[in-house]
C-alpha cells in the first residue's frame, strides 16, 4: 500500500449534483449587469491628474494613507466572499447564488485595485498600517466566527446591509472627490456596490419572513457588533479609535477631504452613518429585525461623541458584546 493511503484524509462536503437551473431571476440579472458593466482599473481610469497635482507633501501622504486604508477594506471582503462561496458550492445554492459571489469577490478586488493605484498616484500605497492599533484591527476583518454563528442567507444580509451603509460613506466621498480620477472611481465602485444592495435586498424579501426571531434578533446584534467592533475603528470613523490615534487619523482624513482627495471628514462620518443606520433599521424593521442601541450612533452629538469613543476604548468588552 502507498504511504499516502496511509494519510489520514480530511472529509470533504460533497458539491454533486451541481444544481444549474436559475432559480432565483433577479439575481441572475445582477450577475448579466456584472458582466455588461464591468471595467478595468488599470485600463479605464487616467491617474496622471493625481500625479501632476500641485499637493503640499504632507496632503500628499494624507490622501496615500487614506486611499491605503481602503485598498485594505476593500482586500478584507474578498476571503468573506470566498469563505461565503466556499459554503454556497457545499450546500448546493442555485447557480446565480454561486455566481454573484463569485462577481462580489472579483468585484472587491477591482475595488482593492483602483484604491491602491490612487494610493500609489499621491505618493505611495502603504501594504502594512504604520499604527500599530490598525494592525490589530484589520485582523477582524477576517474573524468568521459571526457569520458561522448565523445561517448562510443570515449572514449573507449582514454583509449586504454594511455594503448599503458604506455606500451612503462612498457617496459623500464622491461629492468630495475633486480630481476626475478620483471621482470616477468612486463613481464605479458605488455602481457596484448598487448590485451588491440589491442582492441584500432580494435576500430579505424573499428569506426574512421565515426566519426564526432568534435569528432575526442574532442579525441585528451581529451587525451592531461588527459596527461597533470594527468599523468605527477607522474605516467608516475615527471614534472608537485611541485618543492618540484618532487625533492622528483625523487630522489627515481632514487634510485628505480638504483638498477634495475623496475622503470624509471625521466630523461628518457619524451622521452620515446615523443616516445610513437610520435607512437601514427601516429597512430590516419590516421584517422584524430590530438594531439594537449602537451608544456612538444613537447617543451622539458634537458635545458627547468623544466621551463615548473614550468610554468604547477603555471598556473593549463593551465594543464587542
Amino acid at each position: 500500500m502507498q504511504a499516502s493511503m496511509l494519510e489520514e484524509l480530511v472529509p470533504v462536503p460533497n458539491p454533486y449534483p451541481v444544481v444549474s437551473n436559475v432559480a432565483y431571476p433577479e439575481v441572475w440579472r445582477l450577475c448579466e449587469q456584472a458582466r455588461e458593466l464591468a471595467w478595468n482599473p488599470a485600463a479605464d481610469i487616467d491617474y496622471s491628474d493625481l500625479k501632476r497635482a500641485d499637493l503640499p507633501p504632507e496632503v500628499r501622504a494624507a490622501g496615500a494613507e487614506w486611499w491605503s486604508l481602503r485598498a485594505w477594506m476593500e482586500h478584507g471582503a474578498t476571503p468573506y466572499g470566498a469563505e461565503r462561496l466556499r459554503e454556497a458550492i457545499f450546500l448546493h445554492q442555485p447557480f446565480e447564488i454561486k455566481q454573484h459571489i463569485t462577481n462580489f469577490i472579483a468585484e472587491e478586488f477591482r475595488h482593492h485595485e483602483v484604491s491602491f493605484r490612487i494610493a500609489d498616484a499621491l505618493g505611495g500605497y502603504e501594504p502594512t498600517p504604520r499604527a500599530d492599533y490598525f494592525r490589530q484591527i484589520i485582523p477582524r476583518f477576517h474573524d468568521e466566527k459571526d457569520e458561522k454563528a448565523m445561517s448562510f442567507f443570515a449572514g449573507l444580509s449582514v454583509n449586504t446591509l454594511f455594503e448599503q451603509l458604506s455606500g451612503e460613506l462612498l457617496q459623500a466621498r464622491y461629492e468630495n472627490a475633486r480630481f476626475e480620477s478620483i471621482k470616477e472611481s468612486c463613481r464605479l465602485v458605488l455602481r457596484d456596490e448598487a448590485r451588491h444592495i440589491q442582492f441584500g435586498r432580494i435576500i430579505m424579501r424573499r428569506f426574512f419572513k421565515d426566519l426564526s426571531e432568534e435569528e432575526k434578533t442574532v442579525i441585528g446584534v451581529k451587525f451592531a457588533k461588527k459596527l461597533r467592533g470594527s468599523l468605527l475603528n477607522g474605516v467608516y470613523a475615527v471614534v472608537n479609535l485611541p485618543a492618540d490615534e484618532r487625533e492622528r487619523s483625523g487630522r489627515n482624513r481632514t487634510l485628505a477631504a480638504e483638498y477634495g482627495l475623496g475622503a470624509t471628514h471625521p466630523d461628518d462620518e457619524i451622521n452620515i452613518i446615523r443616516r445610513g443606520v437610520s435607512k437601514i433599521r427601516d429597512d430590516v424593521g419590516q421584517y422584524g429585525v430590530t438594531i439594537p442601541q449602537i451608544p456612538e450612533i444613537d447617543d451622539s452629538s458634537p458635545g458627547n461623541v468623544d466621551a463615548i469613543a473614550a468610554d468604547a476604548v477603555a471598556a473593549p468588552a463593551a465594543v464587542k458584546r
